[in-house]
């Protein structure tokens, strides 16, 4: 029997890097959030002013039910940057003109809203309750035995 080009050698398994870890640790994040009932939102970048089709998906995120996607968004953005420069290389010097937006992951045929950046107030709100109050509670695992 022929033996090929040689035998085959023994590589050693490659180290992981510090941004592989983090992203595994996010990875591994985001899939708990999904299977507790959290929202999940597909996420949108264009140049700021750019027209409404020219949203590009740049990934998705969960978020805990009563959390807003826009700070879930802004308090990611430098890892969300990174992103888009390594996903789409023609935007590269262009990420102080990044203007986001997102849609809920189960309807995707929705419109894209902006996400927009807001104050962070300290102590619960009128706005916050009220979002809360009027939430939908998660009943996807109703009537499922465990």
């Amino acid at each position: 029997m022929a033996k090929g080009f040689g035998a085959k050698e023994n590589k050693a398994p490659k180290q992981k890097s510090a941004g592989q870890l983090e992203r595994e640790r996010a990875a591994n994040q985001y899939d708990q959030l999904a299977a507790t009932g959290g929202q999940e939102y597909s996420i949108f970048v264009r140049k700021f002013g750019s027209p409404d089709d020219s949203w590009l998906p740049c990934g998705s995120i969960a978020v805990a039910r009563g959390d807003q996607v826009s700070n879930a968004i802004f308090s990611n953005e430098e890892n969300l940057k990174t992103a888009i420069v390594r996903t789409f290389p023609k935007l590269k010097g262009m990420e102080g003109e990044f203007e986001y937006g997102y849609n809920m992951k189960i309807y995707p045929d929705e419109p894209v809203e902006v996400a927009v950046k807001s104050n962070a107030s300290s102590g619960p709100s009128l706005g916050n309750w009220m979002s809360n109050l009027l939430s939908p509670m998660d009943a996807s695992n109703v009537g499922k035995s465990q």
